[in-house]
């Protein structure tokens, strides 16, 4: 039955039994995706479909079948202890090609790359080495005292861990002759290689970890590890995990320095360890019945999953599947991390990214957290165990977890284009104009700009106005002129900043000056003198408002010339008014004056006539 299992972090991952012999101690995975379980006290081989986990077959082994290897062209080995042979089974057909003797106690097992298979004895004290195209014996190698764990060098160097000698004896694959022995701490029990080329060797007693390197075959370094440091793996970036039986956590040692990066708690007696395809490490607790998962990328536990009695050893199949034997229940867990994607690949901020869940329970539910701020979800899984969600981001680099399973989800700036909007335009100076922003995302989102965008008119004034709920900033001016007004929007966390910029036209109002007649007098005291007590002109747009503040300039012409009156600046009424000017006698029989607007930016110049009246009545 499959089903949710609660963890830590509310993280959880989909897991199925399935039925084994009794004892199901070693597990291995072919290249098919076939999966081999070593059944110890029922002298077989389960088979299982990793797409269907299913059992497809049981094959029939030698007594105590203990570790198991898969070579290049797809046989099985499985050492059988008790029988001191090993049987060969083609993953093609799931029959058994050969059975292959060894010598005394065959234990652990690895396979060269040149399709060597190299078997420890753990009680003759020697390795066979077996040809997998011909499943013949090819030599067998002297080693030390109960030789216990085997790993093979990217450049086929064998390491064999003696676990009485504490040693580890080095075969050359291409020989199979030995090169050298090397000292190790106490007990070797476990050896691994990582990508770099040093081979790691787990010493239970001594509680630490010797590092050779494959290339000159010297130990590099003595690493510390917890109690009783049990198997190795090694993740794909580098980092190798040692359990600790007894201390019940995972030494982490870093192979570029071969420094200790972290020390992660587990369950009871953490024994079996695999790398799954996606970096996690799948840890298994033999004492307290269930699986640790720990991400390699932050060496933090996501979850603890159970399982069956007493899980031993974990492998992981090629689509991601995780098989852990449980020992004393007579079974196998098969652990599924959920398959997440996301959609589009390189999401915009305000994009919707769609998460794709897969390899759920069926009918069941996954929780998300997006890893920012918001809310976690819980998503309903249809029959296939399959569902979606989606979530809007800001800009940003995010881990999002389904169901502990870490999504990492990188959202860039959503590009912006500014359009402005300017309402009159053409306008008419002094006029009340409406000056719109609006900054519009190249993708497509539900998310709003915010920030502000900095309007400069064409005389240099500046406006900052913030963008409003509709995502646009406006404002009104009435002291717009002609020329190019810019924009630049500032952009925020979502969105880039853009700028803009539109030509606008502010014509002038168009004016008419009105003048009222006026009249000369003489004045005889203190001295004789022409004047005009009072002369008058009205200044409006042609609309008939009054145009004030403005210079009006009066001007009587005479045979002589013009003649300057005086310069008045127009009232709240557009009247501009001199009084007492003074006029020359040569000016007298002037009969009209000139009122002069010169005109302004924003007003057109105007003129009009007055009568002039001579009306010498002294005063």
């Amino acid at each position: 039955m499959r089903g949710y299992v609660a963890a830590p972090l509310s993280a959880a991952f989909s897991t199925v039994t399935i039925p084994a012999g009794t004892t199901p101690l070693a597990v291995a995975v072919a290249q098919n995706g076939n999966v081999y379980v070593g059944n110890a006290n029922s002298a077989n081989v389960t088979v299982i479909g990793s797409t269907t986990n299913t059992v497809l077959a049981t094959v029939p082994a030698g007594a105590d079948p203990a570790m198991m290897a898969v070579a290049q062209n797809g046989n099985v080995y499985v050492t059988n202890q008790s029988s001191n042979n090993v049987t060969v089974i083609a993953s093609a057909t799931n029959t058994v090609l050969a059975t292959v003797p060894t010598g005394g106690g065959p234990f652990a097992l690895a396979v060269a790359p040149n399709g060597n298979v190299y078997v420890a004895n753990s009680t003759s004290n020697n390795a066979t080495v077996i040809d997998s195209a011909t499943n013949t014996v090819l030599a067998t190698v002297p080693v030390g005292a109960v030789p216990d764990a085997v790993a093979v060098a990217q450049n086929g160097n064998v390491y064999v861990a003696n676990r009485n000698a504490n040693t580890v004896t080095v075969i050359d694959s291409a020989t199979n002759a030995v090169v050298t022995t090397l000292p190790s701490g106490g007990f070797p029990g476990a050896a691994a290689v990582a990508q770099n080329g040093n081979v790691y060797i787990a010493n239970q007693t001594s509680n630490n970890v010797t590092v050779i390197d494959s290339a000159t075959n010297t130990v590099l370094a003595t690493v510390p590890a917890g109690s009783v440091p049990g198997v190795i793996a090694v993740a794909q970036n580098g980092s190798v995990y040692v359990t600790n039986t007894v201390s019940n956590n995972v030494t982490v040692i870093d192979s570029a320095t071969n420094t200790v990066l972290a020390t992660v708690p587990t369950g009871g007696g953490p024994f079996g360890v695999a790398v799954g395809t996606n970096g996690n490490v799948y840890v298994g607790n033999s004492n307290s019945n269930n699986v640790t998962v720990i991400s390699s990328a932050t060496n933090t536990v996501l979850a603890t999953v159970p399982v069956g009695a007493f899980p031993f050893s974990v492998a992981v199949a090629q689509n991601g599947n995780v098989y852990v034997t449980n020992a004393n229940s007579a079974n196998v867990t098969e652990i599924s991390p959920l398959t997440v994607t996301t959609s589009p690949a390189s999401p915009l901020c305000g994009q919707p990214v769609t998460f794709s869940i897969s390899g759920g329970t069926p009918n069941g539910t996954a929780v998300v957290n997006f890893g920012d701020a918001s809310p976690t979800v819980t998503v309903a899984l249809d029959a296939t165990g399959s569902g979606q969600t989606t979530h809007t981001y800001t800009a940003g680099t995010f881990t999002a977890t389904v169901n502990g399973n870490p999504t990492p989800v990188t959202v860039n700036p959503n590009p912006t284009t500014l359009t402005l909007s300017v309402t009159p335009n053409p306008s008419t100076c002094g006029q009340s104009v409406t000056i719109c922003a609006t900054p519009t995302p190249a993708t497509a989102t539900t998310e709003v700009p915010t920030g502000t965008v900095t309007f400069t008119l064409p005389n240099g004034h500046t406006q900052t106005v913030p963008v409003n709920a509709s995502g646009m900033a406006c404002f009104t001016t009435t002291a717009l002129t002609t020329g190019t007004l810019t924009a630049v929007y500032s952009g925020d966390n979502c969105f880039t900043g853009s700028p803009a910029s539109t030509p606008v036209t502010v014509n002038p109002n168009t004016t008419t000056l009105s003048a009222q007649p006026g009249t000369i007098r003489l004045r005889l005291t203190p001295l004789p003198q022409y004047y005009i007590p009072t002369l008058s002109a009205t200044l409006t747009t042609t609309s008939g408002t009054p145009v004030v503040g403005q210079s009006v300039t009066f001007t009587a012409t005479t045979l002589f010339g013009p003649v300057n009156l005086g310069t008045a600046v127009t009232d709240a009424g557009g009247t501009a008014t001199i009084h007492n000017a003074i006029v020359p006698v040569y000016a007298i029989a002037t009969p009209f004056y000139t009122a002069t607007f010169a005109g302004t930016a924003c007003y057109t110049a105007a003129t009009a006539r007055g009568i002039l009246l001579f009306v010498p009545l002294p005063s």
